[in-house]
């Protein structure tokens, strides 16, 4: 991940995480729970302060996380009683499969070619019918913000050479929430199922 991001994380820590510990995320993290067996696991990718990880420990599931800040990494460890691996897309290596993995606001951060990479290598860690959660900036293009911050851009075409790369996942859930620290942003919403395939499958969406 750009270094400028990480070191705009690391210095601002502490301040990210507590503005964004009591987020309302309940509704999206319900649509999300649905398709995880209780008795799964749960993968937070770049879980930032750990807010999300923490809530799914506290409803029952069992739940790991990672951040490419290592000061994120440690708030995040602190505020879940949790272990949790300072690393980024490419150099986290798991020890789990996975129910389901939850990445909120995270892969905005990645490059173009970090971002598809992302699919082909973390639907090895799902199991059978795992899904992949992942929220996006929508009506921005690529590039840093006043923060030094990179972000990437979302739109349909997007998510479209997703589904192209990667037969084996499937769209089960699209759809656009504004923004809940009262921006004038507009978020996507994705669910991707890890599915058998096969060339003779029909088209799945």
């Amino acid at each position: 991940m750009d270094e400028s991001t990480i070191r705009y994380y690391d210095t601002n820590a502490e301040e990210y995480a507590e503005s964004t510990k009591y987020v309302y995320m309940f509704d999206i993290r319900t649509v999300f729970l649905k398709y995880i067996d209780p008795s799964g696991r749960i993968l937070d990718a770049g879980c930032g302060g750990g807010r999300d990880m923490r809530i799914f420990m506290e409803n029952g599931f069992m739940a790991d996380g990672f951040d490419a800040s290592k000061e994120m990494a440690r708030v995040a460890s602190e505020w879940t009683g949790q272990p949790v691996q300072c690393a980024d897309f490419a150099s986290y290596v798991p020890r789990f499969t996975y129910a389901g993995i939850w990445a909120c606001a995270s892969l905005l951060h990645c490059t173009e070619d970090e971002f598809y990479a992302f699919f082909k290598r973390y639907k090895e860690f799902l199991s059978s019918d795992g899904v992949i959660y992942f929220s996006m900036k929508t009506g921005i293009r690529d590039g840093y913000d006043d923060k030094g911050r990179w972000y990437l851009g979302f739109d349909d075409q997007r998510l479209q050479r997703i589904l192209d790369e990667n037969p084996d996942l499937k769209r089960v859930k699209y759809w656009k929430t504004q923004d809940n620290l009262h921006r004038s942003l507009t978020w996507a919403n994705v669910i991707l199922q890890k599915t058998a395939y096969s060339p003779e499958m029909p088209e799945l969406w």
